[in-house]
């Protein structure tokens, strides 16, 4: 995904909020919490250990007016790991920014079951380590389906947890001066999330 490409897709979800705003959306969700991935590197073909991430989203659906349970949203998130590579460590954040759309079994007015699937891209960094000088740029694709669950103690207020698969495909480029350029692979695999909801 180019800038370009990135900042339609930002450009999107204001646009979403904007109409939530007017009140064209049936319900609107706002959810935030911490999550859990795990990071299978590899360069140049050979495995690098990486480690457990640990990070969290915030996330915003919305009910759409009509007949089927279905939500649109986006979602931006922040998943921080570190990678190990000839006994050398990185510390690697990657930030995923995604658009959502969840269909919603309605059990019962505290309880929400859905199943989402989201896409997008992911951001990465390197914030430090004996890499971080030799670092160029990172991103990928990024894509996920969850099954979620929210149980609401008020008509606003609750908690929720989505479990499933989200890949975050980022792959890190480095430049090293008198050997050229190398790609390594540090593909981020969310597989929990869990916090608080506020719906309107």
């Amino acid at each position: 995904m180019t800038k370009k490409s990135l900042l339609k897709t930002v450009a999107f979800l204001v646009l979403l909020a904007g109409i939530s705003a007017s009140g064209a959306f049936a319900q609107i969700t706002v959810s935030g919490g911490f999550a859990l991935s795990k990071m299978n590197a590899k360069a140049s073909g050979e495995s690098v250990e990486g480690d457990v991430g640990i990070g969290g989203n915030i996330y915003f659906d919305y009910l759409l007016p009509i007949n089927i349970p279905l939500s649109l949203g986006g979602e931006i998130g922040i998943d921080g790991s570190s990678l190990t590579y000839g006994g050398e460590t990185d510390k690697v954040l990657a930030i995923p920014i995604l658009l959502r759309a969840a269909y919603h079994f309605d059990l019962n007015p505290k309880l929400d079951l859905y199943l989402v699937g989201k896409i997008g891209y992911t951001l990465g960094f390197i914030t430090s380590g004996p890499s971080k000088e030799y670092f160029d740029s990172a991103g990928g694709f990024a894509f996920g389906v969850d099954i979620g669950a929210a149980y609401y103690f008020t008509s606003f207020f609750g908690v929720f947890a989505e479990g499933g698969f989200d890949d975050y495909m980022v792959k890190s480029k480095f430049n090293i001066p008198g050997y050229g350029s190398w790609t390594v692979d540090t593909p981020f695999y969310r597989f929990i999330t869990f916090g608080i909801s506020f719906k309107k």
